[in-house]
C-alpha cells in the first residue's frame, strides 16, 4: 500500500488522525486521543497510532492541522517583538504604537512605489541598538507602500540581521493593500516566529525517528497545506482547525445548494458555510485574536458548545457553556457536561450508571428524572446551536458574499441543509435536526472529518502582481519581483508572469506541474491619475 496520506488534527480536546489512500478515496485508518498541553506529542501520539502496522514507506505526505498560534494568542503567549512603522504622511500610525516595542521611523514611498521620504540609517541604527538593550530578538518593519517598492524593508531588514534572531518584512507576507492589516500580520508573524520553528523542529525529528521520509505540511487559514520548513509567516496556520473541518466536509459530502457545516467539538462548534459546494472566504483576512490580519482565511466562526460544556440549573432553566471545566462528569470530570447525557441515553460509550449519577443533581433542581434531564439537555444543546448558526447567517447577509471563486454581489443566503461532523455528531444529529428545522447530515468517518480534511488538503498559494505601465514598473511581492516594464506591457503578459511566479515558488515546495492548476482570482485596469 503506497501513496498515504496522514492527516493529523490537534484540536482543542481531542487529537485525531487518518491514513487516508487517495486514489482509491478510502480511509485504511483513524484514531483519536485526548489532547495535552505538549502539541508535539499529541501529534507524534497520533502518529505512532496510524504507523502501527503500516510501513514508514508507504506514506507519501504528511500534514497537521494545529492550535498552537491559536492558543499562543489566546493565552497571550507570544514572543515580545520590535516593530518599526514607517506610515509615511496621511496616515495616523496610532493603531500599533500601543505596542510596548513600536518605533516609528522616518521613510515613505508613494502609493507607485517611489520615494518621497528616505530613511534614516543613523536613526534605525539607534532604534535597532534600543531594542537590543532591551533584550528583543525578534523584530517586524513594515512601511505603507512596500509592496510597491520594497527598498526600505529591504535596507532596514539589512541592518537588524545582525542584531535580532528573525526580521519579519511585511512585504514579503501580503502584497496586498490595507496598512493597518499588515502591520498586525508582521508583527505576529514575528512574535510566533520561534515558537513555530522549534514545534516543527521537533516534528521533523519525531518523523526522523520513526523512518518517515515523506514531507511534513502544515494546514494553514485558507485550507491550503504548505511544507512546514517553508511558511514564511507562522500565524498561517492559526484557525488550522476550522480549515480542516471545512475541507473535511468538502471531501465527505456533494455540497449541494447552500449547505451549513457544522463541527462540534469538545468545547466548540464550528460553523461554515458553501455557496455551490464552495466555502466562504474572509475578504479582508482573518482575525486572530486582537490581530487583524491580511493572511487569507476561509469564513467561520465558533460558538462555545461543545460535548465538554459545563451544564447548570440557573433559576430553573438548563443553561450549557460557554465554559469547558473538564470532561464529562461521569468520566471524572467537575461538572455535568452534554457527554453525560449522551452516555445517559445510550447515544455514545460510557457508564450509564455513572452517567445517571452525573445528572441526578441537576435532575432533581429541574424536577426531571436523570432520563428526562437528558433529554432536556440535548434538546437545549441543539437550540443553542440553531441560534448561534441564526447569528452567523445574518452576519453573512450584513455584507458581500465573497467564495473562494467570487464576489456573490446582492447575494443573500439562506441554507437549506447542514452537514454535522465532529465526535457528538451522531448522537445530537436528531436534535439539531429539530431545532435547524432543516435536513441535518452526518457523513461516514464524521468523528475524524478533521483530520481527512488535512490529509486531503491541497497546496495554495497566492501572488499579487501590479503593473504600473506610467512609471514603468512592475511588481509581485511574494515572489520577490520587481523590474522595469515598457509602456506597452499587458495584462494577459501580467498574468503570464504571475502565473510563471506562483509556478516558481509551487515547485520551491517540491510540487509538480501536474499537482497544481493557476487560477485568476481578481483582475482590474484602471487609470491613475
Amino acid at each position: 500500500m503506497d501513496g498515504l496520506h496522514l492527516g493529523i488534527d490537534v484540536g482543542g480536546t481531542h487529537t485525531d488522525g487518518v491514513a487516508v489512500n487517495l486514489r482509491e478515496g478510502k480511509v485504511v485508518r483513524k484514531v483519536k486521543s485526548q489532547t495535552t498541553p505538549d502539541l508535539r506529542q499529541c501529534s507524534m501520539e497520533a502518529l505512532e497510532k496510524l504507523l502501527a502496522g503500516l510501513p514508514a514507506s508507504s506514506v507519501s505526505r504528511v500534514v497537521i492541522s494545529t492550535t498552537l498560534v491559536t492558543n499562543a494568542v489566546a493565552t497571550k503567549r507570544l514572543e515580545p517583538a520590535g516593530l518599526i512603522i514607517m506610515s509615511g504622511p496621511g496616515m495616523n500610525p496610532s493603531f500599533m504604537t500601543s505596542q510596548p516595542y513600536c518605533h516609528l521611523a522616518m521613510g515613505a514611498m508613494d502609493h507607485r512605489g517611489r520615494e518621497i521620504i528616505p530613511i534614516d540609517p543613523r536613526e534605525i541604527d539607534r532604534i535597532l541598538e534600543n531594542l537590543s538593550f532591551k533584550g528583543i530578538s525578534v523584530v517586524a518593519v513594515a512601511g505603507k507602500f512596500a509592496g510597491r517598492n520594497p527598498s526600505h524593508e529591504l535596507a532596514i531588514g539589512a541592518l537588524a540581521d545582525r542584531l535580532f534572531d528573525h526580521v519579519a518584512l511585511a512585504h514579503r507576507l501580503s502584497g496586498s493593500l490595507n496598512f493597518p492589516r499588515r502591520v498586525a500580520t508582521a508583527h505576529l508573524s514575528a512574535s510566533l516566529w520561534r515558537r513555530q520553528r522549534e514545534f516543527v523542529s521537533s516534528l521533523s525529528a519525531s518523523g526522523r525517528e520513526h523512518s518517515i521520509e515523506a514531507p511534513l505540511y502544515l494546514l494553514g487559514a485558507n485550507g491550503g497545506a504548505a511544507l512546514a520548513g517553508s511558511f514564511h509567516n507562522a500565524a498561517e496556520t492559526a484557525l488550522s482547525g476550522p480549515a480542516a473541518s471545512i475541507m473535511g466536509v468538502m471531501a465527505l459530502d456533494s455540497l449541494e445548494g447552500e449547505t451549513i457545516a457544522l463541527d462540534v467539538g469538545g468545547t466548540t462548534t464550528d460553523i461554515s458555510l458553501f455557496v455551490g459546494a464552495v466555502p466562504l472566504l474572509e475578504p479582508h483576512g482573518a482575525t486572530i485574536g486582537d490581530y487583524k490580519t491580511q493572511i487569507r482565511s476561509l469564513f467561520n466562526r465558533s460558538a462555545a458548545i461543545g460535548g465538554d460544556s459545563e451544564v447548570k440549573c440557573v433559576k430553573g432553566r438548563l443553561a450549557i457553556g460557554p465554559l469547558r471545566k473538564g470532561p464529562a462528569k461521569s468520566l471524572g470530570g467537575p461538572e455535568p457536561t452534554p457527554t453525560d447525557a449522551m452516555i445517559l441515553l445510550g447515544l455514545t460509550e460510557g457508564d450509564r450508571a455513572a452517567a445517571r449519577e452525573a445528572l441526578a443533581g441537576l435532575a432533581s433542581a429541574l424536577s426531571k428524572s436523570p432520563e428526562e434531564c437528558a433529554k432536556a439537555i440535548l434538546r437545549e444543546m441543539g437550540a443553542t446551536i440553531a441560534s448561534a448558526l441564526a447569528e452567523f447567517v445574518a452576519e453573512v447577509n450584513k455584507k458581500p458574499v465573497y467564495t473562494i471563486k467570487e464576489l456573490l454581489a446582492g447575494h443573500k443566503v439562506s441554507p437549506r441543509r447542514a452537514v454535522l461532523v465532529g465526535g457528538p455528531a451522531r448522537a445530537i444529529e436528531k436534535y439539531v435536526e429539530e431545532a435547524l428545522g432543516i435536513p441535518v447530515l452526518v457523513p461516514p468517518h464524521f468523528e475524524v472529518a478533521n483530520a481527512i480534511g488535512a490529509a486531503v488538503a491541497g497546496v495554495n498559494l497566492e501572488v499579487n502582481g501590479l503593473a504600473d505601465t506610467a512609471i514603468g514598473s512592475l511588481s509581485i511581492p511574494e515572489a520577490g519581483v520587481y523590474r522595469e516594464v515598457q509602456k506597452s506591457y499587458s495584462m494577459a503578459q501580467l498574468h503570464a508572469e504571475c502565473f510563471d511566479s506562483i509556478k516558481k515558488l509551487a515547485l520551491e515546495m517540491g510540487l509538480t506541474e501536474s499537482d497544481f492548476e493557476p487560477d485568476v482570482v481578481e483582475s482590474e485596469s484602471f487609470n491613475i491619475i
